[in-house]
């Protein structure tokens, strides 16, 4: 049982870029023009509807009551989206209330409902304002035209996020950074590549806890068949949530009234053996004038690759390298009016995920088996009131955790080692926003709320005296305004409008004291057609459970063997850090967007970033045996300790290593090497990113085509007595250029995708001298068939055939030797082993 990803190589682009053209994909938006071969029978409105939402590969979301209560005339021949709905909705009292991300809804005629305008995105707590961060949606459309199986595989290809971390296929990548590996098949974000605890992932637009150690939040639970839209804010965000939003946000934003019920099942396989996927999914939905109820189960079977089958046989032959799992996730989603002013909802996410690996990289070692089970929860129960003049107020209460039970087991010896990790959240929260008063410019707009969070953490084997645990209480307030300084006009030629965003929040932390963060925005349309927007801000993450927490362990090492030049010992303290401060971070952004009018479905956009990320928490004595003898690591060594200092230690520590030649006495001690987690790494990390995307008609035909591209400079500074570093573009790192484009054709039943993934190329540094390692190019391919005129089973049936890496290429191949897994020879954490990969999916609709 396996995951899957892509790969090629930069000689095949012009082969890439020939075929996308041929297959013509996309993901972007249709035209509203575009024509439709329809074949819907006289039958009732709400089958009707659900008729042309599967021939037409659309969203609609409708209340089913009413739509039932009515019978729609038949609909034949080819027409626009726009005007087969318009004869469905004849006589049947529905309206069009909006159509927002290629989704549209229905409401009951001169109802009231929320229109497009007040909805909120990421990145702003107020309603029907455009932010001015930059702001990246992946809709369902795009969802479904990449081929992909996962969230996670969706956000690895994102050009703003980096692949490595915590994520599946990610092998022999430490390179000295603990985050960087496979530790339990956990999917994470991580944008800009610094750090998946840097980025705050967001469901419905509530927290989802950390996972494991890394206090990165897992989103492999997430089932992709629920998913409506992605929104990523890749700019700090703490201003406006808090906490770890440090490279941004990405919230996953899940269906709600779904209308009708959809059956899918996926096979997929490696062509050169290995890595078989099944997945099944069941969504199923109702809803009325003022409620719905839905439910979504999607179940997965991966297999393994192991060496032999990814042609690491040299080195690897039985060694797993992507690893098998089983996952289970179930998505509920609950809404009702209880008044014409109050509503409630509920969202429930449960999932849990059982994988396994074996190990042994080479034949002198022992051989292990590791094996994980991580069930994972989120609820969220909300409310919300109409106010009155405009004013909406939402209280909501989020309760989410997650439990990583691994264990090893050394079957020569008959030996396991078990250990268990937990993470844990609760909050409540307020928020109000609406009008605050009228400016001759317009209306100025506030946003105001607060709210109170408790978080846990526990790592260790429950019961004994290597577990350890820590909790934390969070109060906080936040406000955001935003004020038009120059009214729109379309006649004023140079200031078409002038809008300016200012927020702030304040946070108090039971164990390290209080914060507060502000961004100021500015969005600035000169023309029509363009719209300049820029930002600044300072966000900030707080010390995680393990580098606060984690106990106290002292080391007694030969000074030699640490660096020292003489005699005697050295002692090492190593552990968690009470005193931590937060990592702190300023940010700022400057982009453009331009929708030319006479173009309205082309959409260009570029924006510039910056983030200087300091105070960031690392162990520093990165080499042990070099302690005392390298002078960058100075600022960390005590020399010629007192006797009561040494005390101090030894009554301060949970335990007590002697690695020394000889019993501990303290006059023997002439240094303490101090490497407990401390305040010392700064990066910063400059860019920019691209984005292109249009459709047009072509004869009865509709063209997409879509573009994204992201340059990156990432830099480090261990310690300050240590030389600026460049990462970027550095095997392992985020790389200095990232891209993803393609085009989509579609006509009446038939939709053809191609899309092209370009990976620039690297400089190993783990050789002398280093080594350039060769750019990355890899082609996806999709192609779906909707049985638009099928009746019986065939009566909403969907086909797609979806083949990554369409010429299997292997990845680049690396040249530094690994500590671990040495027969690993390329970069897992920009790149892939899996090679080609095919998957059919067939999915059924009523």
């Amino acid at each position: 049982m396996s995951n899957h990803r892509y790969l090629t190589t930069l000689r095949t682009s012009a082969i890439a870029l020939a075929v996308g053209a041929a297959l013509l994909s996309t993901n972007a938006a249709l035209a509203d023009d575009r024509k439709v071969a329809f074949d819907i029978p006289a039958e009732s409105t709400a089958s009707a509807l659900n008729d042309l939402a599967n021939q037409a590969n659309i969203h609609l979301i409708f209340p089913y009551d009413i739509a039932a209560r009515t019978t729609a005339p038949a609909v034949k021949g080819t027409y626009s989206v726009d005007e087969a709905l318009r004869q469905l909705l004849a006589g049947s009292g529905l309206e069009i209330a909006s159509d927002i991300d290629g989704t549209i809804s229905l409401r009951e005629a001169g109802t009231k409902t929320e229109p497009a305008a007040e909805i909120i995105v990421t990145g702003t707590h107020l309603r029907g304002i455009n932010p001015t961060s930059p702001l990246h949606t992946v809709d369902r459309k795009d969802i479904e035209r990449s081929g992909y199986s996962d969230v996670g595989q969706i956000i690895r290809s994102l050009p703003e996020n980096f692949s490595g971390g915590q994520n599946p296929g990610v092998v022999a990548a430490s390179s000295g950074n603990i985050a960087n590996h496979n530790d339990s098949n956990a999917a994470t974000v991580n944008l800009r590549g610094l750090g998946t605890d840097a980025t705050l992932v967001l469901v419905n637009g509530h927290r989802l806890s950390s996972d494991s150690f890394s206090q990165g939040s897992d989103i492999s639970g997430v089932p992709l068949a629920a998913v409506q839209r992605i929104e990523i804010v890749p700019d700090g965000a703490s201003a406006l949530y808090g906490s770890d939003a440090v490279a941004g946000v990405v919230n996953f934003i899940l269906r709600k009234n779904f209308n009708g019920t959809e059956l899918s099942a996926r096979y997929g396989a490696r062509t050169d053996g290995g890595g078989e996927d099944q997945l099944y999914s069941v969504l199923t939905g109702v809803s009325g004038s003022n409620w719905y109820a839905m439910l979504n189960w999607e179940h997965e079977e991966q297999n393994a690759v192991t060496g032999q089958q990814a042609g690491l046989d040299t080195y690897l032959p039985t060694e797993t390298i992507i690893r098998p799992q089983d996952r289970n996730s179930v998505f509920v989603s609950l809404g009702r009016d209880l008044t014409n002013a109050v509503s409630i909802s509920f969202d429930g996410l449960y999932s849990d995920r059982y994988n396994t690996a074996d190990s042994q990289p080479f034949s002198t070692w022992d051989f292990y088996q590791s094996t994980t089970y991580t069930p994972a929860y989120s609820v969220a129960a909300n409310l919300d009131f109409h106010l009155g003049g405009g004013w909406k107020a939402h209280v909501t209460g989020v309760a989410s955790g997650s439990l990583d039970n691994e264990w090893s087991l050394y079957p020569d010896y008959d030996w396991s080692y078990a250990i268990t990790y937990k993470n844990y959240l609760q909050y409540a929260e307020a928020t109000a926003d609406g009008t605050l008063f009228t400016l001759p410019s317009g209306d100025v707009k506030l946003a105001v709320g607060g709210g109170y969070r408790h978080e846990g953490f526990m790592s260790g084997r429950p019961g004994t005296s290597d577990a350890y645990e820590g909790t934390r209480d969070v109060a906080y307030a936040y406000a955001e305004t935003q004020i038009p300084v120059v009214a729109a006009s379309e006649t004023r030629t140079g200031l078409h409008s002038l809008d300016l965003s200012l927020s702030g929040r304040t946070e108090h932390y039971s164990d390290f004291g209080s914060t507060t963060n502000p961004r100021v925005g500015i969005r600035y349309v000169p023309l029509n057609d363009l719209a300049i927007r820029a930002s600044w801000g300072k966000s900030f993450k707080a010390p995680s459970f393990l580098q606060s927490h984690l106990q106290s362990t002292l080391y007694l090492w030969d000074a030699a063997s640490v660096g020292g030049a003489a005699g005697g010992t050295a002692l090492m303290t190593w552990g968690g850090n009470p005193d931590l401060k937060p990592e702190k971070s300023t940010s700022w952004t400057l982009g453009a967007d331009y929708t030319p009018a006479s173009l309205p479905a082309l959409k260009l956009s570029a924006t510039y970033f910056d983030i200087d990320y300091v105070d960031r928490v690392v162990q520093p004595v990165t080499l042990f045996s070099t302690g005392l003898s390298n002078p960058i690591y100075a600022p960390f060594v005590d020399q010629n300790p007192s006797a009561e200092y040494q005390a101090e230690l030894m009554a301060n520590a949970a335990i007590f290593y002697n690695y020394s030649s000889g019993a501990y006495d303290p006059s023997q001690v002439v240094a303490v090497i101090r490497d407990t987690f401390q305040n010392a790494t700064s990066q910063t990390i400059k860019g920019l990113d691209v984005s292109y995307r249009q459709s047009f008609d072509v004869g009865e035909s509709t063209i997409s085509g879509f573009l994204n591209g992201t340059w990156a400079r990432l830099e480090q500074q261990t310690i300050s007595t240590m030389p600026v570093v460049r990462l970027s573009g550095t095997v392992f790192n985020t790389p200095k250029f990232k891209a993803r484009g393609g085009l989509t054709w579609q006509r009446a039943a038939v939709t053809l995708t191609g899309i092209v993934n370009y990976l620039s190329d690297e400089v190993d540094t783990g050789v002398l001298p280093y080594a350039k390692v060769g750019s990355w190019t890899t082609l996806d391919a999709t192609g779906a068939y909707v049985f638009a005129n099928g009746s019986g089973f065939t009566h909403g049936l969907k086909l797609s055939l979806s083949i990554s890496n369409l010429l299997d290429q292997r990845p680049p191949e690396i040249y530094s030797s690994q500590s671990h897994l040495p027969g690993i020879n390329f970069d897992s954490t920009n790149t892939s082993i899996m090679g080609r990969y095919a998957s059919l999916t067939v999915t059924k609709a009523w």
